[in-house]
């Protein structure tokens, strides 16, 4: 897998192209999905904004910084330190796992951010390491960001 390196402040498109094919699932229920697409429209997801009171959702994971791949446990902790902010800086969020669609990759469990700025999930990124983050507004489609450039 292709990795950004802070030399090059531009990321492969081989590995945008990648974050353009994951499916970004997010688990309302128990046994129910919403599965976000980029540059797709959701209005599963946009009933779930409305349950939420929320006019935004910000995907973001903690697993494999810069798309280095770690170990589950490494990762488990990085989730865990994920999660312990989010509840911190009281943020409503909803679990959920990235996916490659042709199973090249093991999902990686990510958080789905409700009613936060594109800058806040920017600023979540970084602090985790992490290349790129998911940001939907109601009624619009889910679009790749990216923190440091790209």
């Amino acid at each position: 897998m292709a990795v950004f390196t802070p030399e090059t402040a531009v990321l492969d498109p081989a590995l945008i192209d990648a974050y353009r094919a994951t499916d970004y699932v997010l688990f309302v229920a128990p046994r129910t999905e919403i599965t976000l697409n980029i540059g797709l429209p959701n209005a599963a997801l946009d009933r779930e904004l409305d349950r939420r009171g929320a006019a935004t959702a910000v995907v973001v994971t903690a697993y494999n910084p810069r798309s280095i791949v770690l170990s589950e446990t490494e990762n488990r902790a990085r989730h865990a330190a994920l999660t312990a902010l989010l509840d911190e800086r009281g943020h409503t969020y909803a679990l959920g796992e990235g996916r490659d669609p042709k199973g090249h990759w093991k999902a990686e469990l990510e958080c789905v951010v409700f009613g936060i700025p594109l800058e806040t999930g920017l600023e979540i990124a970084r602090r985790f390491e992490q290349n790129a983050i998911v940001f939907v507004q109601k009624g619009g489609v889910p679009e790749l960001a990216y923190p440091d450039g790209a």
